[in-house]
């Protein structure tokens, strides 16, 4: 068997850095030597398991040295790492293990590991994967799948080689930045933005050392850190303090990903730290598809320009998925058309239901997008798009809309199903501080500038938008709020 290309990356950094700081948080660090110790502690915890190589084994470790040690100890026997994020109950982490066709669980709650007895594995009921598995698959990211169960995005190492080659090019990477790592190891954008780059290359992380909000950045601040890959969400709520912490003095590039940055959020942060915020697009298929080189894309609506070594195309929406005709959507930019993406970063597959939405380097995306000036504007997903009375409603079109009113601070738009009737109930979800508005201004704006179709037939008024540990907005907890409608 072969050794997985990260396995031998990280094999030559031990050899030539040993003693050369890895993982960092304000009170303790490792070393990259410290961190191959750790690896080959967790390795025991697989001693004598019965799998073949390419075998999928659970891996649900906290974020620090622990997840990383974790990941290299799976490589190193040769096994696909299913990648759990580090909270997951141990029951749930079963269930979507078992549907997945793993045969074991490899757990590491402590972000800091002191040694074997740190890991834990446990064994399904069925021991034996029942899936065909390839030892080139270093992992399994997880997403959500058409019938509710998630399944497995089946990515080669080669496919994360890739990725972190484009990215490093694409976004400036220097051999001494210092990656801020407050978002999860186990999420697809924390695998390629910070553990890639330091099992690859030994890019230092930089871990806060709790998890209030204004950690991470006086961690940034006494560790150096360079590099802050974050999302929308906590630069929103980062801006709402009555005071912000200061900028890190070695702070040079925030970036997001995982949900769209409001114009009004990306110019606030430029204005309250003096530097812009550029915008990530990716997924868990491909990596990385657009980058915003410049740090103004969010204020002008887009996501930026293909990242190097990706091609980007938009493919012609089937006439079913097309915004209604009076739609002044489909008709401002250009036509938009399905964001398909090709390039070496692209995963093998879905597990366990294969899917030629992504097949062969190529991935067909959920999202309608259309060009603007050479920068990719997303539009609306294709599974967004909402029925009403027979008529296609993008809800984005409507969440800009509303989001122009005064004293709206964020918006979500839905489809509501409506028990007993063909299609949906426009819902309207609301932050916005209490008082400051109500639902007739609401109402009465709506009239004003939307077509009736669109306009919301509920519309609900809360302080702040849920969302999920991700940082993305809980679709679910959005359906099931109560209120006038």
């Amino acid at each position: 068997m072969s050794l997985d290309p990260i396995v031998l990356s990280f094999d030559r950094l031990v050899r030539r850095a040993p003693l050369a700081t890895l993982v960092a948080s304000p009170d303790r660090s490792a070393t990259v030597e410290e961190v191959d110790a750790l690896a080959r502690a967790a390795r025991r915890a697989l001693d004598g398991a019965p799998w073949p190589p390419g075998t999928a084994v659970g891996l649900a470790a906290a974020n620090g040295p622990g997840f990383l040690a974790s990941l290299l100890a799976l490589r190193r026997a040769g096994l696909t790492a299913v990648l759990l994020d580090g909270q997951t109950p141990a029951s749930e982490a079963l269930r979507i293990l078992g549907a997945l066709g793993a045969a074991a669980l490899l757990r590491c709650p402590a972000a800091w590991p002191a040694g074997p007895g740190d890991w834990t594995l446990t064994s399904l009921e069925t021991p034996a994967a029942t899936l065909p598995g390839s030892p080139e698959i270093a992992v399994l990211k997880l997403t959500s799948g058409s019938t509710g169960l998630p399944r497995g995005i089946a990515t080669p190492a080669e496919a994360l080689l890739a990725d972190d080659a484009n990215l490093t090019a694409t976004m400036g990477l220097r051999p001494d930045d210092r990656l801020l790592a407050a978002i999860p190891l186990s999420h697809s954008y924390g695998l390629s933005s910070l553990v890639m780059p330091a099992l690859l290359r030994g890019t230092p992380l930089v871990l806060p050392a709790a998890a209030s909000l204004c950690d991470p950045l006086i961690a940034a601040e006494r560790l150096g850190a360079t590099v802050f890959p974050t999302v929308p969400a906590f630069l929103d709520a980062l801006l709402r303090l009555s005071e912000p912490p200061r900028r890190p003095a070695a702070l040079r590039l925030v970036l997001t990903a995982g949900a769209l940055l409001g114009a009004a959020t990306a110019a606030r942060f430029r204005e309250a730290f003096g530097l812009p915020v550029h915008v990530f697009y990716g997924a868990s298929e491909c990596g990385g598809i657009c980058y915003d080189r410049t740090g103004d894309a969010a204020e002008r609506g887009t996501v930026g320009t293909p990242v190097d070594g990706v091609q980007v195309v938009l493919e012609p929406v089937e006439p079913s998925d097309r915004s209604h005709p009076s739609d002044p959507s489909a008709s401002s930019l250009h036509e938009p058309g399905v964001v398909t993406v090709r390039s070496a970063a692209v995963a093998a597959g879905y597990r366990p239901d294969p899917d030629p939405r992504l097949t062969e380097g190529r991935f067909v995306g959920g999202d309608l997008a259309a060009w603007q000036n050479g920068e990719l504007a997303l539009r609306a997903r294709l599974d967004d798009l909402i029925n009403i009375k027979g008529k296609k409603v993008n809800p984005r079109e409507v969440e800009e809309v509303l989001g122009a009113l005064p004293g709206v601070d964020e918006v979500a738009v839905l489809g509501v199903p409506v028990p007993g009737r063909c299609g949906d109930r426009l819902r309207a979800v609301i932050a916005c501080a209490p008082g400051r508005l109500r639902t007739d201004q609401v109402l009465a704006w709506s009239r004003e500038h939307l077509a009736p179709h669109k306009v919301p037939r509920s519309v609900l008024l809360v302080p702040a938008l849920p969302r999920t540990p991700r940082g993305k907005l809980d679709r679910q907890a959005l359906l099931e709020l109560r209120g006038d409608g």
